[in-house]
Formats: structure tokens, sequence, C-alpha cells
């Protein structure tokens, strides 16, 4: 009971100073509060000093409208624009994530990452694809060499088996094997 008095008091300290602001205020400013009842009687929309708008006021307010309408349309305009490149950049992205899988891996920092449609799969499925060109023999393995590029080489040379690997070295010209040995090396 003793901890409600306390509250008690200074609530109804403040209900009682603000009821007697209220009652006094007319007496306290007799401007303030003869301006603040006096301007519901005046023409206008509600707001003391206002009064009816004149003809150039009207046209003022009507193209004051008519540009901010245009902006309006403008702003939408820009900002359906924005929403189709939005879209067309989200289906974009939506590509390259896709893409990405695909892409090769450096194994480490300062390996290049080579590029060629055979380095795109695994290894595992790369052995497998090249197995029949492998099983040809010297003379038929060779022409199909000299058109492969060094990295295709290379990837072929470390696919195969010993057996494999000295019939690819056997297929190509001196300067071409030795040029494939110093990358495989590497």
């Amino acid at each position: 009971m003793k901890y409600l008095k306390i509250p008690g008091i200074i609530v109804g300290s403040f209900v009682g100073v603000f009821a007697l602001i209220f009652f006094l205020y007319p007496q306290i400013n007799p401007e303030q509060y003869e301006q603040l009842t006096q301007w519901d009687e005046q023409d206008g929309d509600g707001f003391p000093g206002a009064g009816p708008l004149t003809d150039e006021e009207v046209e003022e307010w009507k193209a004051e409208m008519e540009r901010l309408r245009a902006d309006n349309r403008s702003l939408r305009s820009t900002v359906d624009s924005l929403q189709l490149l939005n879209e067309d950049l989200e289906l974009e992205l939506k590509e390259w994530e896709k893409l990405e899988d695909f892409m090769p891996v450096a194994e480490s920092a300062t390996e290049p990452v080579q590029r060629g449609s055979t380095f795109y799969m695994s290894d595992e499925e790369f052995g497998e694809r090249v197995k029949s060109l492998l099983n040809l023999d010297e003379e038929e393995l060779a022409p199909i060499i000299r058109e492969m590029d060094d990295g295709q080489l290379v990837r072929l040379y470390q696919s195969g088996g010993t057996i494999q690997r000295e019939k690819l070295l056997r297929s190509l010209s001196p300067q071409r094997a030795a040029k494939l040995m110093s990358e495989v090396m590497l």
C-alpha cells in the first residue's frame, strides 16, 4: 500500500497541473487563445489565415499537378525499364551459375586454367572417351594427333596407361614429342 502512494501522488500532481493550465490558458495568453478559437469561423480549408484561392493560384496548382503527373509517368516508365533489365540480368546470372559447374578449376594458384572442350569434363569421363582413340594403331593415330592442340595432347598423355603413352609418343614427330614431355614434366 505504501508503494502505491508515491506513484499516486506523482500522477495526481501531473493531472492537477495539466487541468490548471488548461483552464487558466485563456488568462495566461489571451491573444493566442483568441486566434485559436477564431480560425474555424474563417473561410477556407480549416487553417488559420487561409482564404479562398484566386484564379491565378488555382492555375498554378493545376500546372503543378500536371508537372507532378508527368514526373510520375516518367518515373514509372524508368522503374518498368529497370525491372525488365533486372529480370534479364537475373536470367543471365542463372545461366552463368549453370555454366559454372562445367568450368575448369586450376589445382594450384600458379597453374593457369587451360581452356578447350576436353577440359570441361572430369578425368574419368575423359579417360573413357579417349580409350578408343588410344587403342588405334600408330599409323591411324598419327594424323588425328597432329590436329590436336598442346593442351589436349597433355591431357591425353596423362589419361593413358604406360603402353598407350608409348604409342602416343611414337605417333608424334620428335619435336612435338619433346615439347609434350617438357610440358608434362613441368
